[in-house]
C-alpha cells in the first residue's frame, strides 16, 4: 500500500478542498443520462489530458488526470453506495417479519463494499508493481484506481435499480 500513499501525497494541490476538479462535469453529464456504461470511463481523464498538452501529456500529469477523474468517480461512487445501502435496508424492511434469514442484503451490500475496497487496492498495487522503477508505474496505478471506481460505481448502480 506504499504505492498508493506516494500516489495520494503526489496529488496535486493547485485546487482548493472544495473546488471541483475541471473535467468532473464530463463524468457527471454521461452518468446522469442514466445510460451510463463503461464507454464513459476514461472521458473525463482524456479531457484533462488533451486541455493543456505540455502539461497532461507527461507522467505526472496523466496520473493526475487520471485520479482527477477517479475522484469523480469516488463522488458518484458515494452516492450509489449510499442508494445501494438504503435499497438494501428497505428490502431487509420486507423480508424480516417472514422470512428473516434473507433480511441481510444490507449486511451483505457492507461487506461487498469492504471486499471490493481491499481488492481494488491490491490489484492496482499489482499494476502499479508491474512496471517496477519505471515511471509508467504512477500512471498505471492511477488509470486502475480510476477504471475500477468507475466501474464499482457503475456496478452499484444495476444493484439497486435491478428490482426496480
Amino acid at each position: 500500500m506504499r504505492w498508493l500513499a506516494i500516489l495520494l501525497l503526489t496529488a496535486p494541490q493547485a485546487l482548493a478542498a472544495d473546488e471541483p476538479w475541471p473535467f468532473s462535469d464530463v463524468v457527471a453529464a454521461c452518468y446522469s443520462q442514466g445510460n451510463a456504461s463503461a464507454e464513459c470511463i476514461g472521458d473525463a481523464a482524456t479531457a484533462c489530458m488533451d486541455s493543456d498538452p505540455a502539461q497532461t501529456q507527461t507522467t505526472l500529469g496523466m496520473m493526475f488526470c487520471f485520479l482527477g477523474e477517479r475522484d469523480a468517480w469516488d463522488v458518484l461512487l458515494n452516492q450509489e453506495y449510499q442508494k445501494a445501502r438504503n435499497f438494501a435496508q428497505s428490502m431487509d424492511e420486507q423480508d424480516r417479519e417472514f422470512f428473516p434469514e434473507y433480511a441481510v442484503r444490507d449486511d451483505q451490500v457492507l461487506a461487498a463494499q469492504r471486499a471490493w475496497i481491499a481488492f481494488r487496492d491490491t490489484n492496482c498495487a499489482m499494476a502499479y508493481g508491474l512496471w517496477g522503477a519505471g515511471s509508467m508505474r504512477q500512471i498505471a496505478g492511477a488509470e486502475c484506481m480510476m477504471r475500477m471506481t468507475a466501474e464499482q460505481t457503475l456496478a452499484l448502480r444495476v444493484y439497486q435499480e435491478h428490482l426496480r
